[in-house]
C-alpha cells in the first residue's frame, strides 16, 4: 500500500537523514517557476528581473529507486495530492504503488502561486500546477532516458519509462530509476522537454483511489492535533471576546497553583496557558484572571450591522464601480422593472478539526507541526510577531481536517511559537476548543444587495443596476482596491457571464471590526445566490422558463450553455417532475469552471426537504473524475447547510454561537442524492473545490418558489420557518 505522507517523527531525524542522502545519491528536479513569480514591473515600465529561485525540488529519486513527490499544496480532504501525483507519475513513468508524498519544509518561490504566496486556495491545485508539474516530470524522464541510453548504447528515442523503469522494448532490457540517478543528475536538464502524447497518459481521466484513504481508514493519518513529541506540553487559549480588543492585564498567579500548570504566555489578543495536559491547560485558561481592553465596538450587534448595511443600500454618495451601456435609457423605456433586495449573514467554517498547532521554538529557530493552507501567511505572521525569518523555519505540514479558507491564517503558529519560547523551547501543542474557533475565528462577511432590472416587451433584460452594501474583505488582505472594486467582495458580479446591454454597479462600503476570511468560494457564495435568484425572479416576471431565459442571455457563453444543457438532460427538465417534487435551476461560473445545478425538493408541512441535486461541471479535462464527483457532493452538502440554518449573530460585540448546537451543519439524514455530470468540450483546466457551492442556494430558492409562489431573499431559510 502507499505511504501517502512521510511520517512525522518527533525529531524528524529520518527525514533529515533522507534529505542529506538525497543530496549525494538522488536525482532532484527543480521546477522553474519564473512565469509564476514575476515581480511587478517598475514605474519605468521596464520588466523586472525574476526573483532568485530556491533550489527546491518537486521530484526526488534516491539510489534505491524510491520516488518522492514534493507537492506545493496541502491535503485537506480535497484529494489534491492524488490528483497532482497522477500528473507527475504518468509523465515520469513512476510506479504508482510505491510513490511517497511529502511537502516542503518552508515556502519558496518554487511553490508559490501567481499571487506570490504559497497557499492552498482558490481551486488552484490542478489548474495552476498541472502544466508546471507535468513539465518537471518530463524533465526528469528525459535525463533518466538519456542516462539509460548512454549505458545501453541505444538511441534515446527507443526507450520509454514505466513502473519506475527505463525500458528498451526491442531488447526487453530494463534499468530501474535508482541505478540511473547518479548519471542523470550530472546531465543538463532540458528547458523544453517533450511531453508524452495523450495516448500515453495512463492515469489522466481515470478514477484512481485516493492516496490518503488507506492511512485514514487505518487511523494512521497524522493531523495537527495528533502531534506527539518527547517532553511536549499543551496549551489552551483565552482570547478577547470582542474582536478589536486586546489584553489589558492578566494575573499569572491566579493559576500558578493549579494542577499541571507550567506557564502563561501573552499572545496577540489573549493568553495561552501551558500545562502538562490539555485538560489541565483548558481548566486553568478558564480560571485565568485576565482583563481585556474596552473598544468602541463592545455593544456591536447584528441588528446594528444590518441597519448600517440597509443605510448603505439607500446612500446617495456611492462612487460607481461598473458602468457600461445606457442604463438610464433602458429603464426609461422598460416594459417592466423587477426589483429585489437580498441579504446573507456572517458564516464561520466549522472545520471538523478545530485549530491546532505545535511548535518547538527558540529565539532564532522554530520547528512547527501545522495543518495549514497558508504557508506564506505563517511565514509572514511569524516574521512580524516573533522576528523569525523564513530560513529559520521548518514546517511539517500535516493533513488538515478541513480548511475551506479558515486555515490560511497564522494565529495558531504565532501562539505555539510564543508558548514554546515561554517554556525555554520545549514543544507545546496549542489546541483551540470549537467554541474558540466559532467565537474568536474568521468569518465570511455579511452583505446586502439591491438589484433592479429593466425588461423589454419580449422579456429580455436590457439593463441591470446593482447596489452592494457591506464590508470589503480585500482591505484585510491589503489588496490594492481600485475604482471601489474589491474582487473578494464582488466576484461573480463584476465578471458575470450574462450578456446585458447595460450594467451599473456600485458598493457602499460598511466597515466592520470583525475579522473576515475567505469562506468556500469567497464572494461567489453570496453573489451567486443574489444574481441567480434575481435571474429566476426576472424569468418569472417575463413568464419564461428559467432555462430558456438563461439561454437567451448567454448566447456568447458556450461553456455556460453546455453545463445548462447537460444538467437539464440529467434532471429531465423538459418533462414534468414527479408528483410533489419542485425543481429549481441555477448556473454560476467561478474559479475557471461553470457549474449548473437543478435542485429537486418537496414541501412537507411547510418545511423544505431536498431530495436530489443534479450537477453539471465543465472544469476542462477531468484528471480524476471520481474526485470531481466527490468535490461536487461535498460542495452541495456545505452549501445546503449554510442555506438552511447556518449564521453567526453578534451581541455585545461578540458571537453568540459556540458549537454545533447553535451553529448546525447538515445532518446525514438531510443529505440528498447528488448526481454529477462532467462536461468536456475542450475547455481550459478549471477549479473544482469551490465552484460547486454557489449554485446550490439559488437553485433551492427557485424550487421553493415553484412550490410556494414566493422567493426567499435572505438566508438562512430557518429565519423564514422553512426548516
Amino acid at each position: 500500500m502507499n505511504n501517502p505522507i512521510a511520517p512525522h517523527t518527533p525529531a524528524s531525524g529520518a527525514r533529515r537523514d533522507f534529505l542529506k542522502q538525497a543530496g549525494v545519491a538522488s536525482l532532484t528536479i527543480a521546477l522553474p517557476m519564473t512565469a509564476f513569480a514575476q515581480t511587478p514591473a517598475p514605474a519605468t515600465g521596464a520588466p523586472a528581473a525574476p526573483p532568485p529561485r530556491q533550489p527546491q525540488s518537486f521530484i526526488r529519486i534516491d539510489a534505491n529507486g524510491q520516488v518522492t513527490f514534493i507537492l506545493p499544496t496541502c491535503e485537506m480532504g480535497q484529494g489534491i495530492h492524488t490528483g497532482q501525483a497522477q500528473i507527475l507519475a504518468e509523465e515520469l513513468g513512476a510506479n504508482w504503488k510505491t510513490i511517497v508524498i511529502d511537502m516542503p519544509p518552508r515556502p519558496t518561490s518554487d511553490y508559490r502561486l501567481p499571487i506570490g504566496q504559497m497557499r492552498s486556495v482558490g481551486s488552484f491545485g490542478i489548474r495552476i500546477w498541472h502544466d508546471p508539474l507535468r513539465r518537471a516530470a518530463a524533465q526528469a524522464r528525459t535525463v533518466l532516458v538519456q542516462a539509460a541510453a548512454a549505458r545501453l548504447e541505444v538511441d534515446p528515442a527507443s526507450l520509454d519509462t514505466r513502473d519506475g523503469l527505463v525500458v528498451h522494448a526491442a531488447s526487453q532490457r530494463r534499468l530501474p530509476f535508482g541505478q540511473l540517478v547518479a548519471e542523470a543528475a550530472r546531465l543538463p536538464v532540458p528547458t523544453e522537454p517533450v511531453l508524452r502524447p495523450d495516448a500515453q497518459r495512463t492515469l489522466t481521466g481515470k478514477t484512481i483511489p485516493r492516496l490518503d484513504t488507506p492511512a485514514k481508514v487505518r487511523g494512521e493519518a497524522r493531523y495537527a492535533v495528533d502531534t506527539k513529541l518527547p517532553g511536549m506540553l499543551y496549551g489552551a487559549v483565552r482570547l478577547a471576546p470582542v474582536y478589536a480588543a486586546d489584553v489589558a492585564s492578566f494575573d499569572e498567579a491566579s493559576v500558578r497553583g493549579m494542577p499541571g500548570v507550567v506557564a502563561v504566555a501573552r499572545v496577540p489578543r489573549g493568553a495561552v496557558v501551558i500545562a502538562g495536559s490539555w485538560w489541565q491547560a483548558k481548566t486553568a485558561a478558564e480560571a485565568l484572571a485576565i482583563r481585556f481592553t474596552e473598544t468602541p465596538h463592545d455593544k456591536l450587534s447584528t441588528e446594528e450591522i444590518n441597519q448600517r448595511m440597509k443605510a448603505g443600500l439607500d446612500a446617495t454618495n456611492v462612487p460607481m464601480s461598473v458602468r457600461r451601456g445606457d442604463a438610464a435609457a433602458a429603464f426609461a423605456s422598460a416594459a417592466q422593472v423587477v426589483e429585489a433586495e437580498y441579504a446573507v449573514p456572517l458564516l464561520t467554517h466549522v472545520c471538523m478539526e478545530p485549530i491546532a498547532g505545535t511548535a518547538r521554538a527558540t529565539a532564532d529557530h522554530a520547528e512547527l507541526w501545522l495543518g495549514t493552507q497558508g504557508h506564506d501567511s505563517v511565514r509572514m505572521g511569524l516574521e512580524r510577531a516573533c522576528g523569525l525569518k523564513n530560513e529559520q523555519l521548518h514546517l511539517h505540514t500535516t493533513y488538515l481536517g478541513g480548511g475551506f479558507g479558515r486555515k490560511t491564517h497564522a494565529e495558531i503558529a504565532i501562539q505555539a511559537v510564543m508558548a514554546s519560547r515561554a517554556v525555554q523551547g520545549r514543544p507545546v501543542k496549542v489546541i483551540w476548543q470549537r467554541a474558540d474557533d466559532i467565537q474568536q475565528g474568521q468569518y465570511r462577511q455579511t452583505m446586502m444587495a439591491r438589484f433592479r432590472a429593466a425588461l423589454n416587451a419580449n422579456g429580455q433584460i436590457t439593463a441591470m443596476r446593482i447596489r452592494v452594501s457591506g464590508p470589503q474583505m480585500g482591505r484585510q488582505y491589503n489588496y490594492n482596491i481600485q475604482n471601489n472594486i474589491d474582487p473578494f467582495s464582488l466576484s461573480g458580479l463584476i465578471d458575470m457571464r450574462y450578456e446585458l446591454p447595460a450594467l451599473e454597479m456600485d458598493h457602499a462600503v460598511v466597515d466592520l471590526p470583525i475579522p473576515l476570511c475567505p469562506w468556500r468560494s469567497i464572494a461567489n457564495s453570496y453573489t451567486g445566490f443574489w444574481l441567480e435568484t434575481f435571474i429566476n425572479e426576472c424569468a418569472v416576471a417575463a413568464r419564461q422558463d428559467p432555462l430558456a431565459f438563461r439561454r437567451a442571455h448567454l448566447k456568447g457563453q458556450p461553456r455556460m450553455l453546455a453545463v445548462l444543457d447537460r444538467v437539464a438532460q440529467s434532471a429531465r427538465w423538459s418533462s414534468p417532475p414527479a408528483a410533489g417534487v419542485h425543481r429549481g435551476l441555477a448556473v454560476v461560473d467561478c474559479y475557471g469552471s461553470p457549474v449548473a445545478q437543478v435542485v429537486e425538493a418537496r414541501m412537507l408541512d411547510g418545511k423544505v426537504r431536498v431530495e436530489r441535486v443534479h450537477v453539471a461541471i465543465d472544469c476542462g479535462r477531468a484528471i480524476n473524475p471520481g474526485q470531481i464527483r466527490q468535490q461536487m457532493h461535498g460542495s452541495v452538502v456545505e452549501a445546503l447547510g449554510a442555506a438552511l440554518r447556518a449564521r453567526i449573530t453578534l451581541k455585545d460585540g461578540r458571537a453568540e454561537q459556540t458549537n454545533f448546537g447553535d451553529y448546525p451543519v447538515l445532518r446525514m439524514h438531510e443529505v440528498p442524492q447528488v448526481v454529477t455530470e462532467i462536461v468536456e468540450i475542450g475547455s481550459p483546466l478549471g477549479g473544482v473545490g469551490e465552484p460547486g457551492v454557489p449554485p446550490t442556494a439559488p437553485a433551492l430558492i427557485a424550487a421553493i418558489q415553484s412550490a410556494t409562489g414566493r422567493f426567499v431573499r435572505s438566508l438562512p431559510l430557518s429565519d423564514h420557518n422553512l426548516v
